[in-house]
């Protein structure tokens, strides 16, 4: 199953730093800043999307649909920030942090349905390393560890609440391509894999346009796509999340 996500993933990569570096060429101020060291604090958020399916300990499929169009609704708090470092060896380190608690109905199928609410807290954190090859191309390698607190409640109090949840590794490569589109504007795109550890695929794609104010603010506006895909334990000790989530992001950069 990984080596299928990497297969999938791997041709996008290539796609998108092939076209972004034919279309971005860096001016000299850009060309300038990569012999620079620097590091950028960024919050932002991110307005995600859940679709795909958990599971109970009885074993029962619990499927999680939270679409963008009733986001506000799902979405009862979430916390994020993107924490880069940059060398003038033309090595960079980043550190992602992401939390979000958000809430999403289901219905099992049947002729007698169960319906209920499924509210997950989740945590994931990037730790990756990565070198710039040029001024439009770098590369990376890291671990995402994802943290999930799950409750499954039913209307009615058709059955007690289930609480589930687990926590586990992927370590992970990628592309990152960036460039400046002219003056004030910019853009960069990310997309990683997984090689190795507790899911069985994993893979995340995500690219942002930044509006610069000066040269130390950036208003930044994108979207970002992850999907996930572990399942592991039995009985009681099983915990499944084979999902993918998406949505826009916006947020604010300051580099020192």
């Amino acid at each position: 199953m990984r080596a299928n996500a990497l297969a999938r993933a791997l041709p996008i990569c290539i796609l998108l730093a092939g076209s972004t570096a034919a279309m971005l060429l860096p001016n000299e101020a850009e060309a300038q800043r990569v012999d620079e060291s620097y590091f950028r604090v960024t919050p932002y958020i991110w307005a995600l999307s859940l679709d795909g399916a958990t599971a109970a300990p009885s074993g029962e499929d619990i499927p999680i649909d939270a679409s963008f169009s009733d986001l506000l609704d799902k979405l009862n708090m979430a916390l994020m920030v993107n924490l880069e470092w940059n060398t003038k060896s033309d090595w960079f380190f980043l550190l992602d942090a992401m939390w979000a608690n958000l809430e999403s109905d289901f219905a099992t199928p049947g002729a007698l349905p169960v319906t209920g609410t499924v509210d997950v807290n989740m945590t994931i954190y990037d730790g990756l390393v990565g070198y710039s090859i040029n001024e439009n191309l770098g590369v990376y390698i890291g671990a995402r560890l994802n943290d999930h607190d799950i409750t499954i409640s039913t209307d009615g109090g058709v059955a007690p609440n289930i609480n589930t949840g687990d926590d586990w590794t992927d370590y992970i490569i990628g592309l990152r391509v960036f460039g400046e589109l002219n003056d004030n504007w910019s853009m960069g795109g990310r997309l990683d894999g997984a090689i190795g550890g507790d899911s069985d695929s994993a893979f995340n794609l995500q690219f942002i346009f930044a509006r610069h104010f000066g040269e130390s603010m950036h208003l930044n506006l994108g979207w970002r796509y992850m999907d996930i895909d572990f399942d592991e334990g039995t009985g009681l000790e099983r915990y499944k999340w084979n999902v993918s989530q998406s949505g826009p992001i916006i947020g604010w950069s300051w580099e020192f």
